[in-house]
């Protein structure tokens, strides 16, 4: 699973974005909010096209930006504005934060072990297919509403197969 740092700048009706924002992120998101106009940072497992997506779905004029320091550059003269917008990208760990996702989920199945845990993107798509009724019995009441409350996060409109299957299965 990848996390990236995103920043999004919402131009015209800004009403109600912030619970929009705080579904895909990881984090309790930053905010800037002026009048028609409201400029937010934080970071998700989400890729750019999915949030793109998620934005249109709502029906939001916006400018979305990976916060790579490669792939973009990023600047605000106020230093107290531009702490509270960007400040976390270099305190926070993605990868870190990425490994510490997957393990909570490989601890969360019937192994309860760690030790077949590796980085990887097959491992992260092996792990989401591999989520059988058996291990989902096994899971706490938290964990299930945990998950129950990722795959909603999404909107029902765009539940997969698999996540209507899954949801089935954590309802039992």
């Amino acid at each position: 699973m990848k996390f990236r740092n995103y920043c999004v700048v919402i131009m015209g009706d800004t009403k109600n974005v912030m619970i929009e924002i705080e579904k895909v992120s990881e984090i309790k998101p930053n905010i800037l909010d002026a009048k028609g106009i409201l400029i937010s940072t934080f970071s998700s497992s989400l890729e750019p096209s999915e949030l793109t997506d998620w934005f249109k779905l709502n029906k939001r004029s916006f400018l979305l930006f990976d916060l790579d320091k490669d792939m973009s550059g990023y600047n605000i003269m106020k230093s107290e504005i531009h702490q509270g917008l960007f400040g976390f990208v270099d305190t926070i760990n993605l990868i870190k934060m990425g490994d510490e996702f997957l393990k909570a989920i490989d601890m969360s199945s019937d192994t309860k072990t760690s030790n077949n845990y590796k980085h990887s993107v097959k491992k992260n798509i092996k792990i989401k297919d591999s989520i059988s009724e058996d291990k989902i019995l096994k899971m706490t009441r938290k964990e299930k509403d945990d998950m129950w409350n990722k795959i909603m996060d999404n909107g029902v409109e765009n539940l997969t197969e698999y996540d209507k299957k899954l949801l089935q299965m954590l309802s039992k």
